[in-house]
């Protein structure tokens, strides 16, 4: 009995690591034709600066034809993938006046799904989905004659979504080595939204940011594991449309206020990269 289960455990090794084997082989280099490449992209922004440019969307003062805001940051990390925030809306509907945090969408990570339609020529592009839950806050005033006055502000929920359609070709270098030419086009848009209670009266603020730029994404890849590599290298995105809105709904009374903006990123970003 035990001498059969051994043989049994040794033909399914064997038919397993055959298997493998031949899955690993028909697989072929990285870039062969018919090949489905999935990455894991700006996973770790290593270095990186961004411009953001932003009208503020309020009328203008007299004598004044436009207002604009700009704001630039850089930042240098290691396997660290943060979303650094910038300013991106700065609004005033009615009395209501706002300067939002918007998360930068260029540095959220991000999935990559890409098809080789011919040897070494992918097309594909990114998904990028980027949200926060919410939640609360409260401020208390106490007074001496023992009266409190609260203030609750719902914490604002941040809502990203991207898609960045690509097209790429991969040069070989080595065996370890190559490089895949990517570029493409993108579109993110963002929704904010906030809530707040003082003296029983609600007002919810909102904002929506929407972003189409030009992706330049040329990455190194490095390929030390049969259908599985590391990414690093340059990434470009620049601007070519955008514009934000700012709406404010209090007691029923809505106001909104909207006008042109961009975003620019530039930097060395580096990720995941596996194949079948």
């Amino acid at each position: 009995m035990v001498r059969r289960l051994i043989a049994v455990a040794a033909g399914v090794g064997v038919m397993l690591v055959g298997t493998l084997g031949q899955a690993q082989t028909s697989g072929g280099s990285f870039g062969s034709q018919g090949q489905f490449i999935i990455s894991a992209d700006r996973l770790f922004p290593v270095l990186g600066y961004s411009r953001a440019s932003s009208t503020e969307p309020q009328t203008p003062p007299a004598g004044v034809t436009k207002v604009t805001d700009t704001e630039d940051s850089s930042s240098l990390g290691f396997f660290w993938g943060g979303t650094p925030a910038f300013t991106g809306v700065v609004g005033i509907a009615g009395a209501n006046v706002a300067s939002i945090p918007v998360t930068n969408f260029y540095t959220v990570p991000r999935l990559g799904f890409d098809y080789a339609i011919l040897p070494n020529v992918t097309v594909g592009g990114d998904l990028i989905l980027f949200f926060t839950l919410g939640g609360s806050t409260s401020h208390e005033v106490y007074n001496n004659g023992g009266g409190t006055q609260t203030t609750t502000t719902n914490e604002p929920t941040n809502t990203t979504f991207g898609i960045a359609p690509r097209g790429g070709y991969i040069m070989h270098l080595s065996d370890l080595f190559s490089v895949w030419l990517r570029g493409g086009f993108s579109f993110y848009t963002l929704t904010w939204k906030e809530s707040s209670t003082v003296a029983n009266t609600t007002t919810t603020f909102s904002a929506n940011y929407n972003q189409f730029a030009l992706d330049l994404d040329p990455q190194l890849v490095i390929t030390p594991f049969p259908h599985f590599g590391f990414t690093v290298g340059l990434t470009g995105d620049i601007p070519l449309a955008g514009g934000h809105s700012f709406t404010a709904n209090t007691g029923g009374t809505t106001s909104s206020v909207s006008a042109g903006s961009s975003l620019m990123f530039v930097g060395l970003t580096s990720g995941l990269v596996g194949w079948f």
